[in-house]
């Protein structure tokens, strides 16, 4: 995947490519942003970049070099294929249909390794390997290219070797460390980093690429609104099945304000079990309430999130004051906010539903209302 099929980070991929072209690239990169918006692509597109077989040659500023310029072809004792004329040279990106880029996308290249957690860390021995490997001149390509995922996973052992490896970097190497979670590096790692900074792809962007691949309307819209930004969580099987998920917990939600404080401790307490499935959840909630605010403040429902429930959401809100939604959504923010902290998510999502039952009238959120 060369940088013009990165999707929604045009300063992240235009830093890269400036890079590439004025041939100031980093030894070290920290790719930071939410999972799933385009860093691992966009660093397989940096060694792309930097090794594709039809970009001609072109200089780089390299550290240590007498004249502190290298000659890429001359550089290197591997002969290049001649520039195919159907794919204009493009001195910062690559072509995606050489060898070099092939075997790149598809993890094959000797010279571009893809270094993931070995279970739930990044062990030494990983990191020892590729001390050892950055150290050898390049097998074919004209850079090395490390690319570490979930950095942040490094044991503290494995994070000190790779430290000694970043304070003396060999020639054309470079290293990209991909994580979501900078505050979980070592402070001295970070600082001998180039850091680019990844965003969340805008919600209408990710509902246009589910639309284009043949996902109905209203689904695409809530599916792209509780992405949080990432078109790899938009597209997973769990997210896919959120309609029946939101069914389900509004569902759940209505019969515990019925039933009374022990029915929602009960609830809180299956809801709590998993933390990634409780934040779920509660932007699942928080969507279904902001809806009701649209729909109440406006009388309209177009604007809506949960549009394939439009009428059930114009109904409820026709019977519930609009002061009680928004202290019901302040409620779910704050809880959201609150489990950010590692406040205990168990505790947190009972104050939360008993919370909800005052504010809200008991037979408010049943869909099947």
């Amino acid at each position: 995947m060369p940088f013009h099929d990165v999707i929604g980070q045009a300063r992240a991929v235009l830093f890269l490519q400036r890079a590439v072209t004025t041939g100031r690239v980093a030894h070290a990169y920290l790719f930071t942003g939410p999972a799933g918006v385009g860093k691992r692509a966009a660093a397989l597109a940096l060694a792309q970049a930097l090794n594709c077989q039809q970009v001609s040659s072109f200089e780089f500023r390299v550290p240590g070099l007498k004249s502190g310029i290298c000659n890429l072809q001359q550089h290197s004792d591997t002969q290049h294929p001649t520039p195919n004329t159907q794919h204009p040279e493009s001195p910062n990106d690559g072509c995606g249909e050489c060898r070099a880029c092939r075997n790149i996308a598809n993890g094959q290249h000797p010279d571009v390794q893809m270094i993931e957690p070995d279970g739930a860390t990044v062990k030494i021995e990983q990191i020892r390997t590729l001390e050892a490997d950055a150290a050898l001149v390049p097998y074919e390509a004209q850079w090395k290219v490390f690319i570490l995922n979930n950095a942040e996973r490094m044991t503290e052992a494995a994070a000190n070797a790779l430290l000694k490896t970043l304070e003396e970097p060999a020639r054309n190497t470079v290293f990209v460390l991909l994580t979501s979670t900078v505050a979980a590096l070592l402070p001295t790692i970070v600082s001998r980093c180039q850091a680019v900074t990844f965003s969340p792809l805008p919600h209408g962007q990710i509902e246009a690429l589910l639309r284009e691949q043949g996902m109905e309307s209203s689904q695409a819209r809530l599916i792209a609104s509780l992405s949080r930004g990432s078109i790899e969580r938009a597209l997973s099987p769990e997210v896919a099945s959120l309609p029946a998920t939101r069914d389900r917990l509004l569902e759940g939600l209505a019969r515990g304000f019925q039933d009374g404080p022990a029915a929602l401790i009960e609830l809180a307490d299956k809801l709590a079990k998993d933390r990634e499935t409780l934040q779920q959840q509660l932007e699942i909630l928080s969507a279904w309430l902001r809806d009701l605010m649209v729909a109440k403040a406006s009388g309209k429902t177009k604007w809506l999130v949960n549009d394939d429930r439009g009428e059930t959401i114009a109904r409820q809100a026709a019977v519930v004051r609009l002061d009680a939604v928004l202290e019901g959504l302040r409620a779910v923010h704050t809880t959201m906010d609150n489990l950010t902290r590692n406040a205990n998510p168990r505790l947190s999502t009972e104050d939360l539903l008993l919370r909800l039952r005052e504010a809200l009238p008991s037979g408010l959120l049943p869909v099947s209302a």
